[in-house]
């Protein structure tokens, strides 16, 4: 059965059908580089004008050193694009963080959901949602980012060949938009004459240990239902005990990368998101290849 969230996803691609002959180029608008950790560090990047009420409906361990914060907007019309992130504000903290979300744009949309992954730290929003928050509690967000998946408004983006690449928290951004196109080729599925034909995906995911590769069994599912998406994973301080199969106890290397775009070809839009010597690695190695810059967009996290 579609859910309802598919069911508005189709309605959208319906409505944005006629519209794609005037569509903007993905080489036009492409914002290749976002960098930021928290507000001091991200002034210039574009952020919604309006702060909207959460409440915190759950907050769970994802591993030992990550959380999971799901939150109810109550207000209507809030909206983000997969791969931005939120301004978070905690009541009586003065600093203000941003963590991206892990959760479809159009779940937001239809039912005020989104979830956040929040990898531990002593800062003190991180540190609040920690050690303090609890469900029922209040916070404030506000949309920020130019690192974004936006197949509704542009039908190139749809239909072009993704590569997805992050690391540690890096990934988090990566999960929303796997499960934008997720919700992409479900919608298109059950169109008889679907305007819009996705391409394929690869995933390379990366995490200190095999534990910390918290998304993997969405990916995995995700995987099995959709052949057009293909995933890696690979740890890079894994304990002495071997991994399971089909991980790599390694790093990704140029290698891995080059052997995803001959899969994909080099028109392949490529979204990387990790610290900052990783996706200066990736980003070389891309254009080495051969990929021009214009399909790269990169977010660093420090």
């Amino acid at each position: 059965m579609i859910t309802k969230i598919i069911e508005s996803y189709c309605t959208q691609i319906l409505k944005i059908s006629h519209c794609f002959s005037s569509q903007r180029q993905i080489h036009s608008n492409v914002i290749r580089y976002s960098s930021r950790a928290d507000f001091r560090m991200a002034p210039n990047v574009f952020r919604q004008k309006k702060i909207y009420t959460a409440v915190v409906e759950d907050v769970f361990n994802a591993s030992s050193t990550i959380k999971i914060l799901r939150l109810y907007i109550k207000e209507a019309g809030f909206s983000f694009k997969a791969g931005q992130w939120v301004d978070f504000y905690v009541p009586g903290i003065q600093e203000v963080t941003g963590y991206s979300m892990t959760s479809p744009p159009n779940e937001a949309k239809e039912k005020g959901i989104l979830e956040l992954a929040v990898k531990y730290g002593t800062f003190p929003p991180t540190h609040w949602v920690h050690n303090s928050c609890s469900p029922g509690e209040e916070v404030q967000i506000r949309v920020g980012g130019d690192f974004y998946y936006d197949p509704l408004a542009n039908k190139k983006e749809a239909e072009a060949n993704l590569l997805l690449i992050g690391g540690g928290v890096g990934i988090n951004p990566l999960v929303s938009i796997l499960c934008e196109y997720r919700d992409l080729l479900l919608a298109t599925q059950f169109q008889s004459e679907s305007a819009v034909h996705p391409g394929r995906v690869h995933l390379l995911y990366s995490a200190r240990t095999e534990s910390e590769l918290v998304f993997q069994d969405t990916f995995a599912d995700i995987e099995r239902e959709h052949p057009t998406l293909n995933c890696q994973y690979f740890v890079t301080r894994q304990p002495k005990t071997e991994p399971s199969p089909g991980i790599h106890c390694s790093r990704i290397e140029e290698k891995n990368v080059g052997d995803s775009i001959k899969t994909l070809g080099k028109k392949t839009l490529c979204y990387v998101c990790g610290p900052s010597t990783m996706t200066d690695d990736v980003a070389n190695w891309l254009l080495k290849i051969g990929i021009e810059k214009e399909y790269i967009r990169y977010e660093k996290w420090w």
